[in-house]
């Protein structure tokens, strides 16, 4: 079975976060922001963590246009009365071409036996696409999906489901 992780970058400092995808041996981090800057964190925009992830010998690969938690796609969101907006919902993104594909290269990518790690702003993956949606198509028979928390602590994708986070981490 192959692993994919996850990880957010939000609050964490540049060589915490190295630290951290060193620790899990990644050798390949898929960018999946919409939009791929930072002006909070300057070291996570596109141009400057590339190369100081390349530096680092860990390659640098954008997805944001077709694994993004913001598509354009108007056809990928649901209303929701309790939240008063529109939300992300996977089983719409899973119907469109532009998503399948994104897996559809994720996959191709793990099959060659890299460590890959996709990357969003959200710290907490229950609060992130790459939790609700990205490792619900994700998780199963041949993929097992293992998000790395606010700690560095990895966590399956039925932990991160559980209704209380510190109670999944029991």
């Amino acid at each position: 079975m192959n692993e994919i992780f996850t990880i957010g970058y939000g609050g964490r400092e540049t060589d915490d976060f190295i630290a951290i995808l060193n620790e899990y041996e990644i050798d390949t981090l898929v960018d999946v922001r919409s939009q791929p800057y930072s002006r909070y964190a300057p070291d996570f925009s596109k141009e400057r963590l590339s190369a100081i992830l390349n530096h680092r010998g860990i390659e640098y690969h954008f997805m944001g246009n077709s694994l993004g938690g913001r598509p354009q796609d108007n056809q990928c969101y649901t209303y929701s009365p309790q939240r008063k907006k529109k939300l992300l919902d996977a089983k719409k993104c899973e119907a469109k071409a532009f998503y399948r594909n994104g897996i559809s290269q994720l996959k191709r990518a793990l099959s060659t036996g890299r460590r890959i790690v996709i990357m969003c702003s959200e710290l907490e993956p229950h609060e992130c696409h790459r939790g609700y949606v990205l490792g619900k198509t994700l998780d199963g028979e041949e993929i097992a999906v293992v998000h790395i928390g606010r700690y560095g602590e990895p966590l399956s994708q039925s932990q991160i489901r559980a209704t209380n986070y510190q109670e999944a981490l029991l």
